[in-house]
């Protein structure tokens, strides 16, 4: 199966969405200061950016922090990029919520509904024979523990401003 194919089958499910936005939050809780949880609506942020190779690239460990990931795109010249993120977290709002909805019956996250944050909880059975994750979607949930780490730096508006995002 070529690459592209296998990105695809993996971006267009939002079982693989679900996975992503699990570890997102617990990139998040863990890093924030408190170990509070995202709001409900960062999620949405996170699964435009996690579901674009593009978008998803500059997202590493040896980047610092959410500026900088910024940063990359004006540097290379490519700030359009960004500017469409807003139209991507709307074009990819119904792809979020199905994954939130199945992270959610699944157990990974729990929605509190007065706070609109949502909580990661911990895997309590392990995958069984021959249903371990693919190195591809190690590497990206990976990649959104990191990004969930550089969103618990700031508050929604700073997010929105380096992200230029509309809330």
């Amino acid at each position: 199966m070529s690459n592209l194919v296998e990105d695809v089958q993996n971006w267009n499910t939002p079982i693989h969405g679900a996975y992503l936005l699990w570890r997102f939050t617990q990139g998040y809780s863990a890093a924030h200061k408190t170990g509070d949880a995202p709001i409900g609506l960062l999620h949405f942020v996170a699964s435009a950016i996690l579901t674009s190779e593009r978008l998803m690239l500059p997202v590493n460990n040896r980047r610092k922090n959410l500026q900088s990931y910024a940063r990359f795109f004006e540097a290379k010249k490519e700030i359009d990029i960004l500017i469409n993120l807003h139209s991507r977290i709307k074009k990819k709002s119904r792809y979020t919520l199905a994954a939130i909805d199945i992270a959610i019956s699944e157990g990974l996250l729990v929605w509190d509904v007065d706070s609109g944050k949502l909580y990661s909880q911990g895997i309590t059975k392990k995958a069984g024979k021959g249903k371990a994750l693919r190195p591809k979607i190690k590497i990206d949930g990976n990649k959104a523990e990191v990004l969930g780490k550089w969103f618990s730096e700031h508050d929604l508006s700073a997010i929105g401003t380096y992200l230029k995002v509309v809330f």
